[in-house]
């Protein structure tokens, strides 16, 4: 569908308020502005952007990513305060919606329900019909703060677009990638607010379930630390995958055409980017740090350091690595990626003189640095592997990837996207084998804060 642009514009008429000696009808100081959508008597939430406005000038604070009227779905956005300081207006166009018929909306608040109005004691709102649908509307509320905790993130990306390949197994990556087929994608570019010349930046890479929580994208942007957020699978056609329709060896690659097309913005310090990512995007980055993938690709940059969230230590080729280092960040209760794996393969990078560092959290599952995870779930979609399956594959001496070869290991040599291929009486045979059909995850404070120090301090940031 195609994307929708909403022009809106937003009056308030403010008449005497002989209570209130200033000047505006919003006075100096800070004010959350609360959109939401109602259709059918229901309202649902798009976003709060915090502003500051001091003497007639309006300044946008934070806008953080949410559904709805993003800071990237805002195009000559603007603020204005009549000169008598009784008539305000926000202009602009956003994409309100992507599935949607482009539609105007004016909101205008009764001058009768506002005339002795304080905005410094209760909320102004008013809301607008919307489109041509049926008792469907656009609300804002506006509400008098006391202070700002300083936040300075601003939900507005760029778009990164680079070719990449997308083999389906490692195995289609040995005759090298002039073989393959090429593939359009795209990265999601957060700049963060700052006077510096050169930005060190983090490369992200999604989970299975096709995104990166966005206060991951604010706390770093707070700490002058850039963001591309690499699409792999919207750039394909997929919103989120179960069974992998996208290889991890094709993330890895992605992530390599990321970095070389990024280098080159005058805005981003080449030397000082990382990549992170999640879960089968941490199986990726595993995958980034391993000389077998980066003969094959052959970038013309590297990463000053791989951060893999959770993954599953399961396959390699080999322990030759770059001399970048990579750290692995897991859960004690994680049964779905066991850090059991991890502890053997860090183990022999370093035999092998290579760098990496692992931490396991007490009592985190996976997923634990997600905010949104606040009760546990119950999810019947994974599966968590029985320790003693994990224990009984450590002792096994099968390679643990051998590209090509017949060798049952964790799951299959060629990846797990390879394995995904399977028939389901496969898989259902090898489940029952390794694991219980279930997972739980929950978000945990003390993990997710430490392992945003350790990210602190690859960067140097204090």
């Amino acid at each position: 569908m195609k994307n929708i642009f909403i022009t809106i514009f937003v009056v308030f008429f403010i008449f005497g308020n002989a209570q209130a000696n200033e000047k505006h009808f919003l006075p100096n100081g800070f004010y959350k502005f609360l959109w939401t959508y109602k259709h059918k008597g229901k309202s649902e939430y798009l976003i709060a952007d915090t502003v500051k406005f001091n003497e007639g000038k309006l300044e946008h604070l934070y806008i953080p990513c949410h559904k709805g009227i993003k800071g990237n779905y805002r195009k000559n956005f603007k603020y204005k305060l009549s000169k008598n300081g009784k008539k305000f207006s926000v202009s602009g166009t956003v994409n309100l919606w992507e599935d949607l018929n482009n539609a105007k909306i004016n909101i205008k608040f009764d001058k009768d329900k506002i005339e002795n109005f304080d905005i410094t004691k209760k909320s102004v709102k008013s809301s607008s019909s919307y489109g041509d649908y049926e008792k469907e509307e656009v609300q804002l509320k506006i509400i008098k703060v006391d202070k700002f905790k300083g936040n300075k993130f601003i939900c507005n990306s760029e778009i990164v677009k680079f070719n990449s390949f997308s083999p389906k197994t490692a195995k289609e990556m040995l005759g090298g990638l002039k073989k393959l087929k090429k593939q359009k994608v795209y990265g999601d570019l957060y700049i963060p607010q700052t006077n510096k010349k050169k930005i060190p930046l983090i490369i992200t890479l999604h989970p299975s379930m096709g995104f990166v929580p966005s206060h991951h994208f604010e706390y770093f942007n707070n700490l002058g630390i850039a963001i591309l957020d690499i699409q792999t699978f919207k750039s394909r056609g997929i919103e989120k995958q179960w069974h992998y329709e996208v290889s991890e060896e094709a993330a890895t690659i992605d992530a390599y055409a990321a970095l070389d097309k990024i280098s080159k913005d005058p805005r981003i310090d080449k030397k000082k980017i990382s990549v992170m990512g999640f879960s089968y995007g941490a199986m990726a980055v595993i995958n980034t740090h391993q000389s077998f993938f980066i003969d094959i690709i052959k970038p013309k940059n590297r990463f000053m350091a791989h951060i893999a969230y959770y993954p599953l230590c399961y396959l390699h080729k080999n322990i030759k690595t770059t001399k970048a280092p990579l750290y692995i960040l897991i859960g004690e209760k994680d049964r779905l990626t066991p850090y059991e794996f991890c502890e053997d393969y860090v183990k022999k990078i370093k035999e092998n003189s290579g760098s990496a560092v692992l931490k396991v959290f007490p009592e985190a599952t996976h997923r634990f640095d997600w905010k949104e995870l606040k009760s546990p779930i119950t999810m019947k979609s994974f599966s968590e592997m029985k320790k003693e399956f994990v224990l009984s594959k450590l002792d096994s001496s099968y390679p643990r990837y051998a590209i090509g070869e017949g060798v049952f290991d964790t799951t299959e040599p060629n990846g797990w996207s390879y394995f995904s291929l399977k028939d389901e009486n496969y898989r259902k045979n090898y489940y029952s084998e390794c694991c219980d059909i279930k997972s739980t995850i929950k978000y945990n404070d003390k993990a997710a804060t430490e392992s945003l120090n350790i990210i602190k301090n690859i960067f140097g940031v204090k």
